[in-house]
């Protein structure tokens, strides 16, 4: 479907593969424990292409029925440089009802629910990838919110993919299937850093105590002049202690020049900087 306007995606994956069988409706889910069982990331609109460069999932289910998502923020601009990712894990049932509800919305439908187009420009797109079975099925929604100018059917495909997504990122909604104690603030086992070269005289400046950053990390296709590097094992406790007071506007120094630095916490599926698109 043609847009009006170039639009950076968002990402929605529902899973529910390896060794089970996910024919029958509400059965407890047996996936991998770091398979990905839903996503859901926001990209795009009017945000700038540099703030997107790293765009966070709102909401990541896994098989072994942990949810990672991000928690309340403040309104303070510029915000702090580490995101306040929390996690809790959700019961068996819970996570059998989260694929029925994704079956309801008509996701893993041959062919996918048509959604429509709404003509207007600068909003954001929600993509939706399905996978069962080995199988991967993906929808492209722009502008989920908006439904004039479509048919009574796509807006009504338009609104019960909205109520998964509501559903799904809701704590208050889920509270009820979340294992008591569960809930912490995620702590990751790696941490992606976008570097890029700065000449903003814009938030404190810090200093960079590790390696060089003119001398780190691999080019970053989905930025010119970025690189992206990825810390961990001994490096990742030094990252986040230096990142924990920053605010993502700061500067960082380091060998006499200056840059700016965007951090990435990586989910339990994601092992490099690749997997940030």
């Amino acid at each position: 479907m043609k847009r009006l306007v170039p639009v950076a995606t968002a990402v929605v994956v529902l899973a529910a593969c390896g060794g089970s069988s996910t024919e029958g409706r509400g059965e407890p889910a047996t996936e991998p424990p770091s398979e990905v069982v839903l996503r859901v990331v926001s990209q795009g609109g009017f945000a700038a292409e540099s703030s997107q460069a790293g765009q966070l999932p709102q909401v990541s289910v896994f098989g072994d029925g942990r949810v990672i998502m991000l928690g309340p923020t403040t309104l303070e601009f510029p915000g702090p440089a580490l995101p306040n990712f929390q996690e809790f894990r959700l019961t068996d049932d819970a996570l059998g009802r989260i694929i029925d509800d994704a079956r309801d919305a008509g996701l893993l439908d041959d062919p996918p629910p048509d959604y429509g187009d709404v003509g207007i420009t600068d909003q954001s797109t929600t993509t939706v990838t399905v996978q069962v079975d080995g199988r991967a099925r993906r929808v492209d929604v722009y502008a989920l919110d908006f439904t004039d100018g479509v048919t009574t059917e796509q807006r009504d495909n338009r609104e019960r993919l909205t109520r998964l997504i509501q559903r799904t990122g809701d704590p208050d909604a889920l509270r009820g299937d979340i294992i008591p104690g569960s809930t912490r603030r995620y702590e990751p086992t790696a941490v992606a850093v976008i570097i890029r070269p700065s000449d903003s005289t814009e938030g404190a400046e810090r200093a960079w105590l590790l390696d060089d950053l003119a001398s780190v990390g691999d080019p970053y296709e989905r930025l010119a002049g970025a690189t992206c590097k990825v810390f961990d094992r001994g490096e990742l406790a030094a990252v986040l202690e230096a990142a924990r007071p920053a605010r993502d506007s700061d500067r960082w120094e380091s060998a006499g020049a200056t840059y700016s630095l965007e951090f990435r916490l990586l989910l339990p599926d994601q092992r490099g900087c690749e997997e940030l698109a």
